[in-house]
């Protein structure tokens, strides 16, 4: 499921798997995690049905998906089709509504994020000097938080999509959705760490979703580039600080993208050796 401190318990329900999750303290997870079923739920997108969530407790009653993660299931094109149309109904909820304070991807939290990448990947996984790169990565943070904001799922991913037996692909890990810049979703699909899909997947879903959405496709790979940067950090503190070294794994492809995407933002170019050292680690 997702990387919270939530628990999760199995079990059957009324003639059907269930999970209860039980969000302990975090009473604005849990808030937040309701309202975005019912956003997403309305949209037509399909995600986990709420079957009990009283009022007051600190616990969710959810359908138990069965079905394994997209990541490990044969990449189709008529499969990426559907999530870009996911994405697209995502970004097109235009009210987030009554509920938790909505949450916005806006340029100081992605120069955050990008702050992240070169502490933990750059200096702590790498073991490299960090500081030439902040002016650049600053840049691309202003650039990708200038674009229109629209509503994202924000870790838009085959890791979060479940693929039942029959099928039926259900949507996971939803409660962080906040507004992002335009074409979060799309970015993050084509830079999935998950999937070492290659250069010529990530470049068709940029495309569909710029010839389809209207994008800047300069301004999509901007995101994208954020995107994968932004991933690399992640990685770089799970294996140093955490100690979970089965992310040393998805650092090689999301390298890749990273040094393909390179070009989209001037000022990045002195990155380009660090993400080869990335490599290697593969």
């Amino acid at each position: 499921m997702d990387a919270s401190t939530r628990r999760y318990f199995a079990g059957p329900g009324d003639g059907r798997p269930v999970l209860l999750a039980d969000f302990g303290e975090d009473a604005d997870g849990r808030e937040r995690f309701l309202h975005v079923a019912g956003l997403f739920s309305r949209a037509g997108i399909r995600v986990p049905e709420i079957i009990e969530a009283p009022q007051g407790e600190t616990w969710v009653v959810q359908e138990r998906i069965q079905g394994r993660p997209l990541s490990r299931s044969r990449w189709r094109e008529d499969v990426e089709d559907g999530l870009l149309s996911w994405a697209g109904a995502i970004s097109d909820i235009g009210t987030w509504g009554r509920g938790p304070a909505p949450l916005e991807l806006d340029a100081p939290r992605l120069a955050f994020e990008l702050g992240f990448f070169r502490l933990h990947f750059v200096e702590g996984l790498l073991n490299t000097d960090g500081g030439a790169f902040a002016q650049g990565l600053d840049g691309l943070a202003r650039a990708v938080g200038a674009l229109p904001m629209r509503l994202a799922h924000r870790d838009f991913h085959s890791e979060n999509i479940l693929e039942g037996p029959d099928g039926e692909r259900v949507l996971i890990d939803f409660q962080d959705a906040l507004w992002a810049p335009a074409g979060y979703d799309a970015a993050s699909l084509a830079v999935d760490a998950y999937r070492d899909q290659g250069g010529a997947i990530r470049r068709r879903i940029l495309a569909k979703w710029a010839q389809t959405r209207g994008s800047d496709p300069r301004a999509l790979d901007r995101v994208a580039l954020q995107r994968a940067l932004k991933a690399l950090g992640t990685f770089g503190y799970q294996v140093t600080r955490l100690k979970r070294i089965r992310f040393l794994a998805y650092v090689a492809p999301t390298c890749r993208n990273a040094l393909d995407l390179l070009g989209a933002w001037e000022g990045l170019e002195d990155l380009a050796p660090v993400l080869r050292k990335g490599l290697a680690l593969a």
